[in-house]
C-alpha cells in the first residue's frame, strides 16, 4: 500500500465522519460560526483546498514533477479567506467530501517511490489527510452542538 496503513485509515475514518455531516447539514448549519470566525461551510472549504493541494501536489510528483519549493499554509489560508467566503455553502460541503474521497483514493494507488520521496522532503506534506479533517471537524460538530438552529 503506497500510504502506510495508519494513514489509510485514517484518511478513510474522517472522511466517512465527513460523508456522515456533509449528509445532514442545511444552510442554517452550515452557516453557523466557529471560534476562529470562521463559518461551517468556510470550514468545509478548507478541508477540500488543502485535500485538493494535496492531490494536486502528489500528482505532480507521481508525474516526475519534484518542485524544490516550500509553502506556508498560512499565507494559503489568508489569501483564500475572502474566496472560500463566496463559495455557496452547500457547495463548499459538497467539494470538501469530494476533495476527500478523490485525494484519499489517489494516496491508495500513487507508488510508494513517490510517497517515500514526498515525506522525506523538508516540506513534508501532510498524507494523513484524516489528521487534518478531524481537528475541523471536530470544531464544526462542537459548534453545530452548541448553536441554536
Amino acid at each position: 500500500m503506497p500510504v502506510s496503513p495508519a494513514f489509510a485509515e485514517s484518511n478513510r475514518a474522517q472522511t466517512e465522519r465527513l460523508r456522515k455531516l456533509v449528509g445532514r447539514l442545511d444552510a442554517s448549519m452550515l452557516a453557523v460560526r466557529l471560534p476562529n470566525g470562521w463559518t461551517v461551510a468556510v470550514a468545509l472549504a478548507h478541508i477540500a483546498f488543502w485535500d485538493r493541494q494535496r492531490l494536486c501536489l502528489m500528482r505532480r510528483w507521481a508525474a516526475g514533477n519534484w518542485c524544490n519549493g516550500g509553502y506556508d499554509g498560512e499565507v494559503f489560508n489568508e489569501v483564500l479567506l475572502p474566496f472560500l467566503e463566496t463559495i455557496p455553502p452547500d457547495r463548499a460541503a459538497e467539494i470538501a467530501l469530494k476533495s476527500a474521497e478523490e485525494v484519499d483514493a489517489f494516496l491508495l494507488t500513487v507508488p510508494d517511490e513517490v510517497v517515500d520521496t514526498a515525506l522525506a522532503r523538508p516540506d513534508r506534506p501532510n498524507l494523513d489527510r484524516g489528521s487534518h479533517r478531524e481537528g475541523h471537524l471536530d470544531q464544526i460538530e462542537e459548534a453545530l452542538a452548541g448553536a441554536s438552529l
